[in-house]
């Protein structure tokens, strides 16, 4: 009699087991499929400035980016971003400026913050952010570190008056080329209101493109890291003119001899969570190239298990 009650226990056990794996099977199927890709989002060109923006909205949503950079340093540009703008709200979750961008002439616009201003007063309240840049395109010793520093304080206390986050944002052949190089005032600045951009394109440019140059990079600006900018690109660059380096290294990320795997580990272990812009300057025929990077980026997610958090 004991013989056969063991028996029937451990019938009973072995069903209670099976059916944990299954349901712990299940759990885990679930989760995976609910698994989506980190939102990529792009730039307002690459033959998207030359559409309205309604169809240029409508294109962008249909395949599968989350929204756009625009531009804002004219009067022109800030019409146009407040399009975008607009037709964010009517999008809702599916479609976000995620940034207005400028860049700043020193030699042009001297230290005036007045465009500045603007575009942070459109952005208040949209959740966006103000990309700035700035070149000293006649050294003449008339812009300095301090001056320099001044005035992007200025843009910052201004950007928290609104509740606008400020980027500073690398760029090569300008004050301030890599990552690294903006780090520098970003942490002497030291404020929860200004961060600091990863673009890919520019740290290749800078000769700051390989593995364990983009390892450090991202090493240091951990904490900081605003808004991270992938493109594909060749891994030998066309350094005649920067318009040579610009078409090496801004390309379709289905077009890309240059491994982007350690580039998309790094992203994934950094602390950054937010969208991944995808750069897209002097592309032409937006509606394929972007489809093309699209499916690449799933895939690119997918290989290295970057997801939405």
């Amino acid at each position: 009699m004991m013989s056969i009650m063991n028996s029937i226990n451990l019938k009973k056990i072995f069903a209670l087991l099976v059916l944990t794996c299954l349901v712990g099977a299940c759990a885990t199927s679930a989760s995976n499929s609910s698994k989506e890709p980190r939102a990529l989002y792009t730039y307002y060109f690459g033959g998207i400035e030359d559409m309205e923006v309604a169809d240029a909205v409508d294109m962008l949503d249909r395949i599968g980016y989350t929204g756009l950079g625009a531009g804002a340093r004219s009067e022109e540009d800030r019409s146009r971003l407040s399009e975008y703008l607009q037709w964010s709200e009517k999008k809702g979750d599916d479609f976000q400026v995620v940034s207005a961008m400028m860049a700043h002439r020193f030699d042009k616009f001297g230290f005036s913050d007045v465009d500045h201003r603007a575009a942070i007063d459109l952005m208040a309240g949209k959740e966006g952010t103000l990309w700035v840049w700035v070149r000293d395109a006649k050294p003449d010793g008339s812009v300095t570190d301090e001056k320099v520093e001044t005035f992007i304080r200025g843009i910052v206390d201004y950007g928290v008056s609104k509740g606008v986050k400020v980027i500073l944002y690398p760029h090569y052949n300008t004050y301030f080329p890599t990552t690294e190089d903006a780090l520098v005032l970003v942490e002497k600045i030291n404020h929860p209101s200004l961060g600091v951009a990863i673009n890919l394109s520019h740290e290749q440019m800078s000769d700051k493109g390989g593995v364990a140059a983009l390892k450090q990079t991202f090493e240091k600006a951990k904490g900081r890291i605003s808004t991270i900018v992938i493109s594909g690109s060749l891994i030998k660059l066309d350094r005649t003119s920067v318009g040579s380096m610009n078409d090496s290294t801004i390309r379709s990320l289905d077009d890309s001899p240059y491994d982007l795997i350690p580039f998309m580990r790094l992203i994934k272990t950094s602390s950054y969570e937010g969208p991944v812009g995808f750069i897209n300057f002097r592309l032409q025929n937006p509606e394929d190239y972007l489809k093309r990077t699209i499916k690449r980026w799933q895939e690119l997610c997918e290989e290295v298990g970057l997801y939405e958090a």
